[in-house]
């Protein structure tokens, strides 16, 4: 979501564009429509049997009941709902870095790569650093876009496993606690639920630590 939506934001960061106010306000709307209700869309657009997808390209890709094109369909989603936030934000970001500052490495004689690596990546990290971490640690808590999107399916061949192909520990814990057939194991749902607080802890602990060291470059 972030590669995708500072993509977007440097093609529209251009002040000598037509219509990029237009343009910027579009690519706002999957952010604007609720999130579960997108989701439901989606899961009807994958459909294998008669979903718009497979409609209209006339191809047969199972997107919800194959194991591997199942997370592909997870993580398409997924940039569906997040980009545009991430495209306003680095939007911002990218606004905020004084032009003087690329000018003076052009007349050093860097190029736009050089300019990019150097000066407005590092600068662009400071501003969107803790929102990364943030949003990395709530993809271990992405309950709604797995259960409304596969449900954690399709199931695993050969496997008795409670998980499916598409689980995250979150949607895992629910199904051990609430799923039918397989609930009701509330102490080890409850060992889960504990174990994805220390990790989502310590894995953001650690990483606002290391973004402690952008700061330099500020």
């Amino acid at each position: 979501t972030f590669s995708v939506g500072l993509l977007v934001a440097l093609l529209f960061n251009v002040p000598r564009m037509r219509f990029r106010r237009i343009y910027r306000a579009l690519l706002v709307i999957p952010y604007a429509i609720p999130g579960f209700l997108s989701i439901l869309v989606w899961r009807g657009l994958l459909n294998e049997e008669w979903g718009a997808f497979n409609s209209l390209t006339g191809l047969t890709i199972p997107w919800l009941t194959d194991p591997n094109w199942a997370k592909v369909s997870v993580l398409l989603v997924n940039t569906w709902l997040g980009f545009p936030y991430m495209f306003l934000v680095a939007t911002g970001a990218l606004q905020a870095i004084p032009a003087e500052l690329k000018e003076a490495a052009a007349v050093d004689g860097a190029n736009r790569p050089q300019i990019f690596r150097h000066v407005t990546m590092p600068l662009l990290l400071v501003a969107v650093g803790p929102l990364l971490i943030g949003s990395f640690s709530f993809s271990f808590n992405n309950f709604n876009q797995i259960f409304l999107l596969t449900e954690g399916g399709p199931s695993l061949q050969n496997s008795n496993s409670t998980a499916g192909a598409t689980d995250i520990l979150i949607s895992y814990t629910y199904k051990l606690a609430m799923g039918v057939g397989k609930g009701n194991n509330y102490g080890l749902a409850a060992a889960v639920s504990i174990l994805i607080f220390f990790f989502v802890g310590t894995l953001a602990f650690w990483s606002f630590r290391r973004s402690k060291a952008l700061e330099n470059m500020a």
